[in-house]
């Protein structure tokens, strides 16, 4: 890699080489037959401004491709807007700056907790519902759901389980799913993982040393592979995107990729049966496909506690949450409507074995 006078690498060159490789670029450039020709963005006029500001800038690079599963990096033109120090939910509990009870932070940094992440403990595993920062020495009460039906004791502490929800029950909590409902996903997610345990707990199921063996190799394929300056995500499973994460600063999300990886893993590499050896290329227009529906999908402001602003979309075939601060995106997470688990359909009735006719009113 060329170096510029100061030693460091020379990423706008680097990036912009990553780009120019792919069959497109979305930072503004479509490569046909080795020449370049400028390309016109779809508007982000019906997006909340800061997330608006933030897709104009995306520019997506060659995928990282395991197990069927292309995770494409999302950088950003220009850098991130997002500055200072951050840390993430996992990252504030191990330094003790956060704490987590039944019904009750501290700290010098903003705290930024994603949907979806678990924090177990207490009288059940729960996992929180929304996108959430929290300021210095902020208290929140937390909206979370229930992810272990059948334990009621336990005392009020709470830790990082270090997981986030599958998307198949990420998917439900944005279609706003009951209590009732999330047990009933919990409850199929363990039984197709075949980690069933005494309790229903998303938790235990998916830190079995089966599951975790199959993460593990997931991540050893992807993580290592992603290039400096990644500020988000594009997933891609079988032709179809699934879902995009979009983060403020870099530091943000390597902490949280390998989570992220864990929980579309679970549902397209482990339940759906990723395969090895060599697979066909991804094609790269499914992914600038899925960039440009989000950027005409839309989106609205939305409660959130703690600090910020909310972000919501449930428009275009698209449902996605997110939150802000100070005019700058801290994240925004997007996925299809479709369901990941189709939903059972009726049972076909028996079949008359081969050579059967049916019988006549005359027979």
């Amino acid at each position: 890699m060329n170096r510029d006078k100061t030693g460091n690498g020379s990423r706008r060159f680097w990036r912009n080489a990553l780009c120019w490789g792919m069959a497109a670029c979305l930072g503004g450039m479509f490569i046909a037959g080795g020449a370049a020709a400028w390309a016109q963005r779809p508007s982000t006029d019906r997006h909340v401004p800061e997330l608006g500001r933030y897709l104009d800038r995306v520019q997506i690079a060659e995928p990282v491709v395991f197990r069927g599963l292309a995770v494409y990096p999302v950088l950003l033109s220009g850098g991130p807007d997002l500055r200072g120090s951050w840390l993430t939910m996992d990252q504030a509990i191990s330094r003790g700056v956060l704490v987590v009870s039944e019904k009750g932070a501290g700290g010098s940094v903003p705290i930024f907790i994603m949907g979806g992440e678990v924090i177990s403990g207490g009288k059940q595993t729960r996992t929180v519902r929304n996108d959430l920062i929290l300021a210095p020495g902020q208290r929140v009460d937390l909206d979370v759901f229930c992810v272990e039906a059948h334990r009621w004791s336990g005392d009020k502490s709470f830790g990082s389980a270090k997981i986030l929800v599958p998307q198949s029950i990420q998917q439900e909590l944005r279609r706003g799913a009951t209590q009732s409902g999330v047990w009933a996903e919990v409850a199929r997610n363990n039984a197709a993982l075949k980690a069933e345990n005494a309790t229903g707990s998303l938790e235990t199921a998916i830190n079995s040393r089966p599951v975790q063996d199959r993460l593990a190799e997931v991540r050893g394929g992807i993580v290592p592979r992603i290039p400096e300056g990644t500020v988000g995500f594009v997933f891609v499973h079988g032709g179809r995107a699934s879902g995009a994460e979009f983060f403020g600063n870099e530091e943000m999300a390597r902490a949280l990729l390998p989570k992220l990886l864990d929980s579309y893993a679970v549902d397209y590499v482990i339940l759906k049966g990723g395969e090895a050896g060599i697979l066909p290329r991804p094609d790269n227009r499914v992914a600038i496909e899925f960039y440009e529906r989000v950027c005409r999908a839309g989106s609205d402001r939305t409660g959130t506690p703690g600090s910020g602003a909310g972000i919501r979309t449930r428009s275009g075939g698209l449902l996605g949450d997110g939150v802000s601060l100070s005019s700058s995106l801290v994240h925004y997470g997007v996925q299809t409507e479709a369901r990941i688990i189709p939903m059972p359909g009726p049972r076909p009735g028996p079949r008359p074995l081969e050579g059967m006719r049916q019988r006549s009113s005359r027979d």
